[in-house]
């Protein structure tokens, strides 16, 4: 008798050991998503496509939701398939997980500044996150946060950024990027998420900028890196 329980008991810490070690905790270096007001949510640009099940957004108005499943904001369950905690990764043991609308105590400028933890629950990862604004009063549905990213990929992609310079910046006919080892598509988008022009650059190449209004642009390549610039 004193046997089987010894094995039942060493069973169930092998089973809790594997379940821990199933989670995967993102420890990588903090990136930025920013969806400005009026920005049309179902453009790429106005998502954080953290991975193929969870693409957080925003309409103009109510909470953050997840494109993927959700075509718009649903009371007490979205973001859908993730759950929330006030804390940090450091201390997951003793956080308490719950949907997003009930962490923010339907509150969600309280967040601002606050350390948190989402959890993607299909995708088993913990994610560090800090919002770092949010606009109230169905005025533009504008937020922005950082959060860690996944340390297995951070070395090359900060690297690749680290190389990338877009100039000149502010500019009013012309960017470059420098940086470039391959040939790269481009899209560029206005402030509003819009899509203003695509094409394929090389390094140093010129792109043709004078068309555009004067504002705040965002050039992503398409192998996910981006950069901002100017046009004025």
């Amino acid at each position: 008798m004193k046997k089987n329980y010894i094995f039942i008991a060493a069973l169930s810490l092998l089973l809790s050991m594997s379940q821990f070690s199933a989670q995967t905790i993102w420890t990588g270096p903090m990136t930025t998503f920013t969806k400005t007001n009026n920005a049309d949510w179902t453009l790429e640009a106005n998502q954080d496509r953290i991975t193929d099940n969870v693409w957080i957004t925003r309409a103009n108005n109510q909470g953050i939701f997840n494109i993927v499943t959700e075509p718009s904001y649903a009371d007490f369950s979205s973001p859908a398939d993730t759950e929330w905690a006030i804390g940090t990764t450091a201390n997951i043991g003793s956080l308490m997980f719950q949907n997003w609308e009930d962490t923010s105590g339907s509150n969600p400028p309280s967040l601002v500044n606050q350390d948190m933890v989402v959890h993607l629950i299909t995708d088993d990862i913990y994610i560090d996150i800090k919002f770092l604004s949010w606009q109230s009063g169905g005025a533009g549905g504008g937020f922005s946060y950082e959060r860690s990213t996944d340390q297995n990929l951070s070395t090359e992609t900060f690297e690749f950024n680290e190389r990338l310079k877009l100039r000149p910046n502010p500019a009013s006919t012309y960017v470059k990027i420098s940086g470039l080892r391959n040939s790269e598509y481009y899209t560029i988008y206005n402030v509003l998420g819009s899509k203003v022009k695509s094409g394929k650059i090389s390094n140093d190449e010129a792109i043709n900028i004078e068309s555009f209004t004067d504002g705040l642009y965002l050039l992503k390549l398409d192998n996910g890196h981006s950069l901002k610039f100017l046009k004025q």
